[in-house]
């Protein structure tokens, strides 16, 4: 078993670059903290289309374009960040097995010059699979923990904000308009227990 503890600045500086992703609209299928004994460290598993539509190199180039547009080369050593093909079937299999009640979270930004607020949306499974004992090969590297993230995405404006909480995600009416005033007073939301079908996951996409 892992004998370095995954510590929450870890998991936040995860959060914070697949939120400059849904930002910079990259798709990520799942992602995730892998301990590998070899090197002894915890790191970070990005599967993304990227890599089967345009390769592996111009995949990295892309996405570490993105990070660094998002002023976020401090965050993590890059040599601690892995990119995969979402079709890597052990990937796959970690995909599935992720529950499907959990919490929604959410963080508005303003953008500037007047142009509407960003949101950043996250949903947060609650299951066993978040953090487990994984003991599988994930491409040249043997795995032994993983934390599993959940999915985010951007939309730009309240309209777009009401769309995907009421029509992709099955908030209902009354708590999608305590969220908007909550986030009109503290810039963040959050809503608990909420209960998703795969076919929900599966057709979200980068707003």
């Amino acid at each position: 078993m892992a004998t370095a503890a995954l510590v929450d600045k870890d998991l936040d500086i995860g959060r914070e670059i697949l939120r400059a992703l849904a930002k910079g609209r990259i798709e990520v299928t799942v992602a995730f903290w892998a301990y590998v004994p070899q090197s002894s460290e915890w790191q970070l598993f990005i599967a993304t289309p990227l890599v089967d539509s345009k390769g592996p190199k111009a995949a990295y180039e892309e996405v570490l374009g993105t990070l660094h547009d998002a002023k976020m080369d401090s965050y993590l050593p890059w040599r601690k960040l892995f990119l995969r093909s979402p079709k890597d079937p052990v990937l796959k299999s970690l995909d599935k097995q992720k529950g499907l009640r959990g919490s929604i979270d959410i963080m508005e930004f303003e953008n500037p010059r007047g142009s509407p607020s960003a949101y950043y949306v996250t949903y947060v499974p609650y299951s066993d699979e978040t953090l487990r004992t994984f003991n599988e090969a994930v491409g040249d590297r043997f795995v032994e923990e993983a934390y599993v993230y959940g999915k985010t995405w951007a939309v730009t404006g309240l309209d777009r904000l009401r769309e995907l909480l009421s029509k992709f995600l099955h908030v209902k009416q009354d708590i999608l308009e305590s969220v908007v005033e909550g986030l009109s007073i503290r810039k963040s939301a959050s809503i608990r227990d909420v209960q998703l079908q795969p076919r929900d996951l599966k057709r979200l996409r980068p707003a």
